[in-house]
């Protein structure tokens, strides 16, 4: 399952007033260094979802590759996803529900940020806040009968049929309710207009979600 984590690379910082130039026989300790600060990075942070709750650290001590061809390409393609220098080109704010969900509090409180040029589906990075303290909650996908997309997610919305979504990855806060990763979701290739939940494991019920939906197209 997976959980967020940090990992940060304590720098000291030069005196006011001094210069210090690098030290060249530090040079290759530091060029060595470096992949293995990134691979860190990723594994405390990013994740690659190839089915529903098959979430897949894309850090050092990975699961190894899947034999299908398929798989192991978007594997690939998710790291380079996460490693390459391409910004988040939309941001959505997630909020707390209205009557129909759940509110934890009222500072509870999201973001969304998504990636469109990720061709096999849909690379976003979520930041959850003031939610409980290491509870375990469901990632969402939502789509609408009249929207595109919907028909390719595969779960259907009791007593609503036609309404598809897509409850991919279970997560677990922090001990301050907080949950901070990125996450590249493999897709049916096609083009979507979605909308983004969060709901509690327990019941199902949502206590944060987008407003607005987003569009898309996994190829």
């Amino acid at each position: 399952m997976p959980a967020a984590g940090d990992a940060s690379l304590l720098i000291p910082r030069p005196r006011i007033g001094t210069q210090q130039a690098p030290d060249p026989m530090n040079l290759p300790r530091l060029l060595l260094l470096a992949p293995l600060l990134l691979s860190a990075r990723l594994a405390a942070e990013d994740f690659a979802v190839v089915a529903k709750n098959d979430c897949r650290s894309l850090g050092t001590g990975a699961e190894a590759a899947p034999q299908d061809s398929a798989n192991a390409a978007f594997l690939s393609a998710a790291r380079g996803a996460f490693l390459g220098p391409a910004p988040y080109d939309a941001e959505y704010p997630l909020i707390n529900p209205p009557a129909w969900g759940r509110v934890v509090s009222a500072e509870t409180a999201g973001k969304l940020q998504i990636r469109r040029s990720f061709a096999q589906g849909l690379v976003f990075h979520v930041d959850l806040e003031h939610l409980l303290p290491g509870h375990t909650y469901v990632l969402c996908v939502n789509g609408r009968p009249e929207h595109p997309g919907n028909a390719f997610l595969p779960e259907s919305v009791p007593g609503h049929e036609a309404e598809k979504y897509y409850d991919f990855c279970r997560v677990t806060t922090d001990g301050r309710g907080g949950y901070h990763a990125g996450y590249a979701l493999l897709l049916h290739p096609g083009p979507y207009n979605v909308h983004f939940y969060v709901k509690d494991a327990s019941d199902f019920k949502i206590v944060l979600y987008g407003l607005e939906y987003f569009d898309f197209t996994a190829r």
